[in-house]
C-alpha cells in the first residue's frame, strides 16, 4: 500500500483529532477552545484560523472568512494531534537531521529554500519588510534572518544570503530539534514549502 491521498489523509486527521480531549489539545497546542468547546482557533504563521470540531471545516478568520488549502488543514490537524507535551529544545538543527530528512531534502530544498533565494536573492529589503509585516524575529544571520512561527510551538528560522557576480544568492530554513517529535518530517517538508509561498504571496501585494 501507497501513501494515503490528500483527502484520505484529511479523513485519517479528523478521525485522530475526534479522539483526544478538546482542552488538552488546546492546552498543549497553544490554541484555543471556543464555542462550548466545539471550534479551536489556531495561529498559523502570521494568520489564524477556525478549526470547526462539529462540522469539520478548517476556515481563515478575519473580515473575509475563506477556506484553508486541504494540503494545511492536514498540517494543522496533525500539529493539534502531535504537539503534546513537547517544549523548545532551543537547539537549532537543518532539514537534514530529521528521521528520513535525506530522502525529503530535494522536496524541501526546491519548494522552500530555492524558492526563497530566487524571489528574494536581488531584494533582501523586500524579505525584511515581509518579516516586520508578519511579525517575525529578527535574527542577527545572512543578509537577512528572521525567525517564524508556523504554528505555536513550530518556529523556524529563515536566513538570505545575497549573491553577487560570482556566488548567486542562497537561502536556508533551520527548525528548532523539537518539531521533529511534533509532526513526521514529511510534513515538516511541506511546512517550509508553505512558508516560502506565505513569503512570495506577501510580496505580491
Amino acid at each position: 500500500m501507497g501513501l494515503p491521498t490528500q483527502d484520505e489523509a484529511l479523513v485519517l486527521a479528523w478521525a485522530k483529532i475526534s479522539t483526544l480531549n478538546p482542552k488538552t489539545v488546546a492546552a498543549d497546542s497553544g490554541a484555543s477552545l471556543t464555542s462550548g468547546g466545539k471550534r479551536f482557533r489556531l495561529r498559523v504563521m502570521d494568520r489564524e484560523c477556525s478549526i470547526d470540531l462539529v462540522t469539520k471545516e478548517i476556515v481563515w478568520t478575519g473580515d473575509r472568512p475563506a477556506p484553508v488549502s486541504p494540503y494545511l488543514q492536514v498540517l494543522v490537524l496533525h500539529y493539534l494531534a502531535g504537539a503534546g507535551k513537547t517544549q523548545l529544545a532551543n537547539q537549532l538543527v537543518t532539514f537534514r537531521d530529521f528521521e528520513g530528512g535525506a530522502v525529503y531534502y530535494p522536496a524541501f530544498k526546491s519548494r522552500a529554500i530555492d524558492l526563497i533565494a530566487r524571489e528574494f536573492g536581488s531584494r533582501p529589503e523586500i524579505l525584511k519588510h515581509i518579516g516586520e509585516v508578519m511579525r517575525a524575529e529578527p535574527v542577527k544571520t545572512g543578509a537577512v534572518g528572521m525567525k517564524v512561527y508556523f504554528f505555536p510551538k513550530v518556529p523556524l528560522i529563515v536566513t538570505l544570503w545575497v549573491g553577487d557576480e560570482e556566488v548567486p544568492a542562497s537561502a536556508n530554513i533551520v527548525f528548532d530539534a523539537s518539531a521533529g517529535k511534533i509532526l513526521p518530517t514529511e510534513d515538516l517538508s511541506v511546512v517550509g514549502g508553505a512558508l516560502a509561498r506565505r513569503l512570495v504571496e506577501i510580496s505580491k501585494r
